[in-house]
């Protein structure tokens, strides 16, 4: 048996709406950590050929830098498309029952909603937030 090396892929990308407002935090080490949920539909046809609709949620998760500008610029219902990692933590409550989470690291998020500008112009966020990134965004018109 040949010693094959597997490559460690983690990546997920989901777009959706946030489904509560998010919660945003300095951790102990004066990390900001901002956390929220995120709803992603899915359409498809049945066995009797007619369209069904299915909802799933994820436990999303943000930090440093990417948390602080995200935490006044999102709310529930917000559409966002994000790309980042997943991550299980288990851990047991006080009566030893033992739990586990799978949540979605974030490491790159777009905004998928116009926002007014204060000077009355409709600019994308998402291009906001690059130029604050210094990156360079080519958005579909």
């Amino acid at each position: 048996m040949s010693d094959l090396k597997m490559p460690s892929i983690n990546q997920v990308a989901l777009a959706g709406r946030l489904t509560q407002d998010p919660e945003f935090r300095i951790t102990e080490g004066g990390f900001g950590r901002l956390t929220a949920r995120i709803a992603v539909n899915r359409a498809y046809r049945d066995r009797n050929d007619e369209w069904q609709d299915e909802a799933s949620f994820f436990q999303i998760v943000m930090w440093g830098q990417l948390a602080e500008r995200m935490a006044d610029r999102l709310h529930k219902g917000t559409p966002v498309f994000l790309s980042g990692r997943l991550k299980s933590n288990s851990w047991r409550d006080e009566e030893e029952n033992s739990h586990t989470i799978v949540e979605v690291q974030v490491r790159n998020l777009q905004i998928l909603e116009r926002a007014s500008a204060v000077n009355g112009d409709v600019q994308d966020v998402a291009e906001e937030v690059a130029e604050e990134e210094g990156e360079e965004l080519e958005l579909a018109a």
